[in-house]
């Protein structure tokens, strides 16, 4: 939502995000048991279907720098494995360094998405009182 001025002042996503990073980084502790084949599998579906959503978010936010560095800390060493280590026997080994990488990205993003919240937050807050302020002007010039 835009309030007049055309500032965006809702925080939904940000917030919806971080709720759900709570969620993605208790799985993160699934990666301990990746001996387990079923909680390897279920870390895997977490972060595919979650990383879309995540992305999504930044672009909206417009936090570039974080779909860059998902890019480079994420995507890059999946492509590094495929094309290096696809036929070799130690390709599922090769492959928990991303998914380990992406659970660390979200941590990462999940202590910086709270100073997002509190800086939207506070410049809503400041938005409103100058508001505020300029309606008791002109009510009291009336």
């Amino acid at each position: 939502m835009e309030n007049n001025n055309g500032i965006f002042v809702s925080t939904g996503n940000l917030e919806r995000l971080s709720r759900i990073l709570n969620y993605q980084l208790s799985t993160s502790v699934l990666l301990i048991g990746y001996y387990f084949s079923p909680v390897l599998y279920l870390a895997i579906i977490a972060a595919v279907l979650f990383a879309p959503y995540m992305l999504f978010v930044l672009f909206r936010e417009k936090r570039f720098g974080w779909i860059t560095f998902f890019i480079i800390l994420v995507l890059c060493p999946i492509f590094i494995s495929l094309l290096f280590f696809y036929h070799t026997e130690y390709f599922i080994i090769f492959m928990l360094i991303p998914l380990a990488l992406f659970y660390f990205y979200c941590f990462l993003l999940k202590i910086t998405i709270g100073d997002w919240v509190q800086e939207r937050n506070a410049k809503n807050e400041r938005c409103n009182n100058l508001e505020e302020q300029l309606n008791d002007i002109i009510n009291k010039e009336l």
